[in-house]
């Protein structure tokens, strides 16, 4: 069982894959296997609760990178305070 296995899950009527390796899925699929009702939900509940972890990691490191990215071309904008005007000289009538 090399590399790394899918497992498909119904998660509250809807579809998960979990990718994982092969130890960890031959034990899933031992824990799906052999489950009641009760512990099904459990782990459904467990399995879901990790998948929306995962999908704010996710975005967060996404954002996160954005925000790197946004940092970086900031650096590249030539941008000065305006600061205070400068005065006009009154001019010399003719």
């Amino acid at each position: 069982m090399p590399g790394f296995r899918t497992i498909h899950v119904m998660l509250q009527g809807t579809p998960a894959n979990v990718y994982t390796s092969p130890k960890v899925a031959k034990a899933l699929e031992d824990i799906l296997a052999d489950s009641t009702l009760y512990e099904g939900v459990k782990i459904s509940q467990i399995l879901e609760a990790v998948y929306k972890q995962g999908a704010k990691d996710g975005a967060r490191t996404a954002i996160d990178e954005l925000d790197r990215r946004v940092a970086d071309l900031k650096k590249h904008v030539p941008h000065k305070n305006p600061g205070r005007p400068r005065t006009r000289k009154a001019r010399a009538s003719a």
